[in-house]
């Protein structure tokens, strides 16, 4: 903006409705009452005026003028560390990091107590790629504010980058016990929890619950790591304590949801729905909360009310694959096959490799005595996916009734090998398919082999009489 060249009889007048202006957040008024006012000599030796006149520019993002306005301050007034660090964020919108670096270099001579400047001049001298001078800079001033929570959080995303995640570690924990507030120990449970190291997890969150026992993200963090670490009991209390602790703050949306999901697993069904009625009164009613809702009035045989919640999250979303397979199944609850039987179609045409659609048609292709097209759907699923242990099971029962008997020892060996004495069935199948090609060598072979290295099995084997005449 150029100033306008228009006299005024009372510049100092001006200023003060400048500020007023600013004040107000009137941006634009801001700007044209300091530039008017700034024709004015006495005004322009003002250092103060073009610090304000710079804050209005940078809030009307007009980055390179507001730089302008701030150089002029600090060539007025060079001790003050305040206008340094205006002028280098300025710089730093403007990507001149070797300004901006300068900049607050000159403000960390003139103010070594405010922690925020190092912090700054760290993430300038990462933007130039100079990651060591960043670490040491920040290492400095950790020593010079040891109960800091910000500095340890920023020396451990640098130490990251750097890939010495020991060190960014060692940080964290150092300032779990130093800082004054719990920030830097969330980071490190956080990044534990993202890396499934959930009991390591719980020990940071727990240390630090034991310093700040009144933080409600902290109480939050140690329900999700039991909840991840399957510990539904310990998430359930964890989660019920953080409850009243974000009080008046208000409490999250997504804990609710959790403690609902929580409460589904100890079956604790009629209160999990609670918690999601809950859940929608502390945010918008998301498609999350209405697919939880949906399967726990299933799992009631509730399903109208499965309908009606599905009915709202087709409002919220109609090309959502899962809510046609959800309704599929509410179809099914109240006998209704054939429009069960279009929804699990639907879910496929949203989604072709929607594998639990394709497992539903296949068991209503089954009723239907259409073993054939049963067979195809779950043995495409058990190719898709050969992790998906109830479509190999289905492929290979199915495969094993149409007499495709070497189908079904691919789909079974693999499932069997990995737990044997948990699928006797599978395993019963497996080798009554090995007989039937006239392989009893085969199976024979397959079965000590599993015999030599689970040695409780043979017991287990007791149990159904088919398997005598291997023992």
């Amino acid at each position: 903006m150029t100033p306008r060249t228009k006299k005024t009889k009372d510049p100092l007048k001006l200023v003060r409705s400048a500020i007023f202006a600013l004040n107000r957040k009137k941006w634009v008024k801001a700007c044209r009452k300091f530039e008017v006012a700034l024709i004015d000599e006495e005004v322009q030796q003002n250092a103060r005026v073009w610090a304000n006149y710079g804050i209005a520019l940078t809030n009307l993002k007009l980055y390179s003028e507001a730089q302008k306005a701030f150089t002029k301050a600090v060539s007025l007034e060079k001790t003050n560390p305040e206008l340094w660090v205006k002028k280098g964020l300025t710089e730093f919108r403007l990507e001149n990091y070797s300004e901006a670096k300068n900049s607050f270099e000159q403000a960390m001579r003139r103010d070594n107590k405010d922690l925020e400047i190092p912090i700054l001049l760290s993430r300038t001298l990462r933007k130039q790629d100079n990651h060591k001078k960043a670490i040491k800079v920040l290492e400095a001033a950790l020593k010079k504010f040891p109960q800091s929570h910000q500095i340890p959080i920023e020396l451990a995303i640098v130490l990251s980058k750097q890939n010495e995640d020991k060190k960014a570690e060692q940080v964290l924990k150092k300032a779990i016990q130093n800082a004054n507030h719990p920030d830097a120990g969330l980071l490190l449970a956080q990044t534990l929890l993202d890396d499934k190291e959930f009991k390591q997890a719980i020990l940071i969150y727990e240390e630090l619950l034991s310093r700040f026992p009144r933080s409600p993200h902290v109480q939050y963090g140690l329900g999700v790591s039991y909840h991840a670490d399957n510990e539904w009991q310990k998430a359930l209390d964890a989660y019920q304590r953080a409850l009243p602790l974000f009080r008046p703050e208000k409490p999250p949306q997504n804990l609710f949801v959790n403690m609902a999901r929580v409460l589904k697993n100890l079956n604790r069904k009629k209160e999990a729905i609670e918690s999601l009625y809950q859940a929608k009164k502390y945010g918008k009613t998301t498609i999350e909360i209405l697919l939880l809702l949906t399967e726990l009035f299933l799992e009631e045989n509730r399903p109208d009310r499965a309908k009606r919640a599905l009915e709202d999250a087709m409002r919220l979303d109609k090309y959502n694959p899962v809510i046609p397979f959800y309704l599929g199944r509410t179809l099914l609850q109240m006998k209704d096959s054939k429009q069960a039987k279009e929804n699990f179609k639907r879910t496929l045409e949203l989604d072709p490799e929607f594998h639990e659609s394709k497992l539903q048609l296949a068991l209503l292709a089954i009723q239907e005595k259409d073993f054939r097209t049963a067979f195809k759907l779950a043995d495409e699923v058990a190719t898709a996916d050969p992790n998906h242990i109830p479509g190999n099971q289905l492929a290979a029962k199915l495969a094993y009734d149409l007499q495709h008997y070497r189908r079904t020892i691919e789909l079974l060996k693999p499932i069997v090998m990995k737990d044997p004495e948990n699928r006797l069935g599978d395993l019963e199948l497996l080798l009554n398919s090995w007989l039937l090609l006239s392989q009893p060598e085969k199976a024979t072979s397959f079965l000590n082999k599993l015999l030599g290295e689970y040695k409780d099995l043979k017991d287990k084997l007791h149990s159904r009489s088919f398997f005598n005449q291997f023992l």
